[in-house]
């Protein structure tokens, strides 16, 4: 299996830890890893590339490089609430919608793209409405220009990982009909990383210790990656158009009413 993993350095426009850590996962089993990070880094991969995911124009000369021939897209790159607005969205949406769209003449048939969402974005089919100017924005001052008009209150962090969400599946039906490419997300609970700290900022350190409390633990990356590496691998290949959540359980209950006690 060969293919591109955005994902790396804290910085804006990189991604958090779990983009560092999930390379190593598919070069360790053979994998021909092309990993992107927003700076030059030794991520273990066959290739590295450093692109900056809120620049448009980066992203498009990205792909011209990388050419056709790849089997799947892992879009881990992600920042967090603690960052600017413009660019959680530039680099959670408006990043993982051009880099996905232009990945998909490059993937060969059957290939697939997995897009890291995030339980953050819980009641994501309340906001599609809400979310119609952004859904629509292909360009980075028509996404600053919709946020301008938004409640600063409401986390834009889950306003990214929802478009993503919402996009993703919109995506789903023409990327299979057109290049027999499968698209879904992932959804991880809170997860121990370093940058763990911003989303205890971000969104209440006792709303993410609550959560810890319910299932005993938040997740690591050897947690997550595995989903990824499912979803982007030829035993999923009648999975499609999906979000799945792997946070222990934490979002089921919320969702169908109190757990039941054993």
């Amino acid at each position: 299996t060969s293919f591109p993993l955005p994902g790396g350095g804290r910085g804006g426009g990189g991604a958090g830890p779990r983009g560092r850590r999930a390379p190593p996962h598919f070069h360790e089993r053979g994998d021909h890893v092309l990993a992107v990070d927003l700076r030059p880094n030794d991520t273990p991969a066959a290739q590295r590339e450093t692109c900056d995911l809120r620049d448009a124009s980066a992203i498009e000369a990205l792909l011209d490089r990388i050419g056709p021939g790849w089997d799947a897209l892992a879009y881990v790159a992600g920042v967090p609430g603690t960052a600017p607005a413009a660019d959680v969205l530039k680099v959670n949406y408006l990043g993982m919608r051009l880099f996905t769209t232009g990945m998909l003449p490059l993937l060969r048939q059957g290939g697939a793209i997995v897009t890291v969402a995030s339980v953050a974005a819980l009641g994501w089919q309340q906001r599609i409405d809400d979310l119609a100017g952004l859904l629509t924005a292909t360009d980075a001052d028509t996404v600053e220009r919709w946020q301008a008009t938004q409640d600063s209150a409401y986390p834009v962090y889950s306003t990214s990982k929802q478009a993503a969400i919402i996009f993703a599946k919109r995506l789903a039906p023409a990327a299979w009909r057109k290049y027999g490419v499968r698209v879904n997300t992932v959804s991880p609970g809170p997860t121990e990383t370093p940058i763990l700290t911003d989303f205890e900022a971000s969104m209440g350190k006792e709303v993410l210790d609550s959560v810890k409390a319910t299932i005993g633990r938040h997740a690591t990356v050897a947690d997550i990656v595995p989903v990824i590496a499912f979803l982007a691998g030829p035993e999923s290949r009648w999975v499609n158009g999906q979000d799945i959540h792997v946070d222990g359980g934490f979002v089921a209950p919320m969702t169908v009413g109190p757990a039941i006690e054993l």
